[in-house]
């Protein structure tokens, strides 16, 4: 039997997407899904990238803020409450164009080939890329309504 693993965002680091100003905090790590809770600050963004996008299926649902959306070749705003199917070989990017900080839930299929948050961290830091502590992303985000925050 396998033993019930609860995160608490709070408690979350958060790993720098790429060279962009795109945020995310690892909540769920399995064998068949990745899900993670996704901070874009005011001016960031995180470029559509095809080549990612046959990768993966994914799930978008907005907690906080409005982000502009590149989806394949539309483009679109979505807002806290909206859900978002992305599927397969759609490139799916976004961008904040508002004053308050964009956060999202986002779920895909199949999971990458890291097992734990710290083998990711791990992963992350060789590559160059920027870790915060869940003190620091706390503060990015301020007082955003997402619960679990703080």
């Amino acid at each position: 039997m396998t033993t019930a693993r609860v995160t608490a965002l709070r408690d979350t680091e958060g790993f720098q997407h790429a060279k962009d100003d795109y945020w995310y905090r690892p909540l769920i790590i399995g064998d068949n899904l990745f899900s993670y809770v996704a901070h874009v600050p005011p001016g960031g963004d995180m470029a559509a990238d095809a080549v990612e996008a046959e990768e993966f299926e994914l799930s978008m649902f907005m907690l906080a803020g409005t982000l502009h959306v590149t989806y394949g070749a539309e483009q679109f705003d979505v807002t806290a409450g909206d859900g978002l199917f992305i599927p397969r070989g759609v490139a799916f990017g976004v961008r904040n164009e508002r004053s308050e900080v964009g956060s999202f839930f986002l779920t895909f299929t199949p999971p990458p080939s890291i097992r734990s948050a710290e083998e990711m961290k791990r992963r992350f830091i060789e590559k160059g890329r920027t870790v915060k502590s869940a003190a620091q992303m706390a503060e990015m985000v301020g007082s955003s309504p997402i619960p679990g925050n703080v």
